[in-house]
């Protein structure tokens, strides 16, 4: 044990010693004062005001966490401060001992826990006593003015006296707890006086509200019910004011602590004096899937998942480790380890005592979870910067597959995110369209050779003129507000650029992609209502594409703005066909005009029989259903030729062109419509040889067949 310090100085030598020294002394004033007892317990008083005592004592609020290892004040102590009052020490001890055992029996205190509170009590009475001594209070035969003061400054000098003894007591001899199986780090004498201020504060209550009781009882034995109101609110304001501190540092769903209380032990843990600057360790845990248990399940099942995922981890942790529920279904683990080869073996014995199924409503579902792991001080020594890049090598092994990664140095994107969005946002709030831009793909009847529309893409351009992937802008921007400002930004150009060439008898389908956030909106419809009025554009003209994702994450809420868009004439097109999990029953459900084959069936069809089989087939249901089909990513005449000779309706890709500006759009369209009336011979060679094309612009090789 560290002995305490003030100003540098040990303010106890022996700390180990004054337990026993406590015990002791309490000991010896028993003993001294024992013969006080039997004179007491001739007055019917004294045996009320013990009654009340351990009456008191039995009805005590002990806190809820487990075995009390430190000291519990008891509103027994207004019957044994006025025992003092009124018939001496002895008694006094007596009547307080048999309370603490009560205390410790229901708090299930080891008895060397209770003999060290009884003593604390004891030295503290014996202080106390010693005050009354000085002063000879005798409130019952004052009849000066002087001598009501003399009486009154005694009483509450020795209340005080007994508030600073007991008070000095506990903070020396309490001994180090345990939160959620991990030992608390010896405190500093500044944090055990800080901790022992409102404790102080309820022990002063109690003992200044003892001579009003002695003084009551003298009286009249039946006004001593009339104090236990008193008593009670002064009690009840403790344990509110208790429960308010412990509900600051506890999740009340899973009853672990929270990430206030997982920062205070990180803070405590930095200052334990042999740790020399290595370690803990901070673990950061994110179940996968678990919106998808709350979307289908309901949040009564998700918090059970919760539930039962707290007691996982409570019985998985290592010895001296604290879980706390950070929010959601995010979960951090403190660990007293500065080794990362360690740190990385405890993060993977707590993630495989974690994994596994649970039964549910009736159902198994399985749980997993990524474990991201930062050490200190080499991934960062404030609480702040440990969490952040614990949390980026969480979404590390989520990206990867894995169930534990550790943090390393140079994979923090955050900043870099954070500046794109708020680029973003800027650009788009002064309508830059030197950054934000919207190019447009043709796409052309596999028939014809005939351009009959376009996909509306974005395209961004850093401060420094470099383009950025839409993806990388996309990925930033789609789980923030901003998502909702960039679609609304893109369907205005996109309606305005088509009312344009519509004007200038240019009639060309226009599509835009809109993400899962945007289908959940109330506005998207009214928005697009109101863009194609000011436009004059039929709503025929314009379709949205959206994908099969989006469909998955809330089918319920999706299908409702669907069937929005259908009311308003808007055509649909289901993005991205053959990717995801429930294809035909989309194809069943939503009122579709136009199917889009992944890029990734496509462009293997010429080298691939089960992808050109897929796409036929594809095709094949598609005209039986009545839709159209759009062939994504065609860059060679061999594929043309294959997927018109299956029956697809349109083409998209580098073939026909990249994605232009919009001033482009009309040469192409004319180029391929001249080519379309060119003798039948002639048209058959560029069909076969000749369409020229736009080559594929080098700044932008990524974005064959990118959406948005």
């Amino acid at each position: 044990m560290t002995p305490l310090t003030a100003g540098g100085l040990p303010l106890i030598r022996r700390p180990a010693m004054v337990p026993a020294v406590l015990t002791l002394t309490g000991a010896v004033l028993a003993a001294v004062t024992l013969a006080q007892v039997p004179l007491a317990m001739d007055k019917v008083p004294f045996w009320v005001m013990s009654f009340l005592a351990l009456a008191a004592a039995a009805v005590t609020y002990l806190p809820a966490s487990g075995r009390s290892t430190g000291a519990v004040i008891s509103p027994s102590l207004v019957f044994t401060f006025a025992i003092l009052l009124c018939w001496d020490l002895g008694p006094a001890i007596v009547v307080q001992a048999l309370a603490v055992a009560v205390i410790a029996i229901r708090a299930r205190q080891p008895w060397r826990d209770a003999v060290l509170s009884a003593a604390r009590y004891a030295v503290a009475f014996g202080a106390a006593y010693l005050v009354l001594l000085v002063g000879e209070p005798d409130p019952f035969h004052t009849v000066a003015l002087a001598d009501l003061v003399d009486d009154t400054v005694a009483v509450a000098a020795a209340a005080l006296v007994f508030v600073g003894v007991y008070g000095w007591s506990v903070v020396v001899t309490q001994r180090r707890g345990q939160s959620a199986g991990r030992a608390k780090p010896q405190e500093s004498l500044r944090e055990r006086l800080t901790n022992m201020r409102d404790p102080a504060v309820h022990l002063a209550a109690l003992t200044m509200l003892s001579p009003v009781l002695a003084v009551t009882g003298h009286v009249s034995l039946g006004f001593v019910p009339l104090v236990i109101m008193p008593l009670y609110a002064v009690e009840r304001m403790a344990r509110l004011s208790t429960e308010r501190q412990r509900a600051a540092l506890t999740d009340p769903l899973t009853g672990l602590g929270n990430r206030a209380s997982l920062q205070s032990a990180y803070t405590e843990a930095l200052a334990e004096p042999m740790r020399r600057g290595q370690g803990p360790t901070l673990l950061l845990l994110d179940l996968d899937g678990f919106k998808y248990v709350n979307d289908s399940l309901g949040h009564e099942t998700g918090d059970q998942l919760l539930t039962a995922v707290a007691g996982r981890l409570r019985g998985g942790l290592p010895a001296g480790a604290l879980v706390a529920r950070l929010g959601g279904d995010e979960f951090g683990v403190l660990l007293d380890e500065g080794d990362a080869d360690r740190a990385l073996l405890a993060a993977r014995r707590i993630s495989a005592a974690v994994n596994g199924p649970v039964r549910l409503s009736g159902l198994e579902v399985e749980v997993t979870a990524a474990v991201g792991v930062a050490v200190s001080p080499q991934h960062g020594q404030d609480f702040a910067t440990l969490m952040r890049h614990a949390d980026i090598a969480m979404y590390e092994a989520k990206r990867d597959n894995v169930c534990v990664a550790l943090y390393r140095p140079g994979t923090d994107r955050h900043p870099q995110r954070l500046a794109l969005l708020d680029q973003v946002r800027h650009a788009i709030v002064t309508e830059d369209r030197e950054r934000i831009a919207v190019h447009y793909q043709p796409q052309a009847d596999l028939a014809t050779g005939r351009i009959v529309g376009v996909e509306a893409l974005l395209r961004w351009t850093d401060p420094t003129g470099r383009p950025v992937s839409p993806a990388t802008v996309i990925s930033v921007v789609e789980h923030t507000p901003v998502m909702h400002q960039l679609t609304d930004r893109i369907i205005d150009d996109a309606v305005a650029q088509a009312g344009r060439w519509r004007s200038a008898g240019l009639d060309l389908r226009t599509s835009v992609n809109v993400s899962i956030r945007d289908l959940f909106r109330d506005d998207l419809v009214e928005r697009l209502r109101d863009r194609l009025n000011e436009h004059r554009v039929p709503a025929r003209m314009v379709q949205l594409e959206i994908t099969e994702s989006a469909l998955m994450a809330d089918p319920a809420r999706a299908m409702r703005t669907i069937a929005q868009l259908r009311d308003l004439g808007v055509g649909l097109a289901l993005d991205d066909f053959g990717t995801g999990f429930s294809s035909l029953q989309h194809l069943r459900m939503i009122p579709l005009d136009e199917i889009k084959i992944d890029r990734s069936f496509v462009s293997g069809m010429t080298s691939d029989q089960h992808d050109s089989a897929i796409v036929s087939s594809v095709i094949a249901l598609a005209g039986t259903l009545g839709l159209r089909t759009v062939a994504e990513g065609i860059e060679d005449t061999q594929t043309r030729r294959q997927l018109r000779a299956a029956g697809c309706s349109l083409m998209q890709g580098y073939l026909l062109s990249p994605a232009v500006p919009a001033e482009r759009i009309p040469a192409l369209v004319a180029d391929a419509a001249a080519r379309s009336v060119a003798p039948p011979a002639e048209v058959a060679a560029q069909h076969e040889l000749e369409l020229p094309t736009t080559p594929a612009p080098a700044l932008y090789p990524e974005q064959a067949g990118a959406r948005w």
